[in-house]
């Protein structure tokens, strides 16, 4: 396996996705959002592009834009029929699997 420094941002991504836990601790959409809000601004203030594009994409994948910033575009797709229906399946037919992705009190 190649170093996390050797990779490229998609097979980076990709390793961060295949083992969150091994970056954020317990992971949840919380700790995801926060870890990819700081990768975003360490890579701004050191001339990095970041997350640029990530909205655009965000967009592009669920079809249609809203008010929100992308973690609440990346809640649109991950639960197209809200809050309402979080246990339940989503809209393509299959459970999230992630009942900790959003608690409500």
């Amino acid at each position: 396996m190649k170093q996390l420094a050797q990779m490229s941002e998609r097979e980076y991504f990709a390793h961060v996705g295949q083992r969150p836990g091994m970056f954020v601790g317990k992971a949840s959409f919380h700790t995801l959002t926060a870890f990819l809000i700081g990768y975003d601004q360490h890579a701004l203030r050191h001339g990095g592009h970041g997350l640029a594009g990530w909205h655009e994409w965000l967009v592009a994948r669920r079809g249609r834009d809203c008010n929100h910033a992308w973690p609440g575009q990346v809640l649109h797709i991950a639960i197209p029929d809200g809050l309402k229906n979080i246990g339940g399946p989503t809209a393509r037919g299959r459970d999230t699997g992630d009942q900790g992705l959003v608690r409500t009190p």
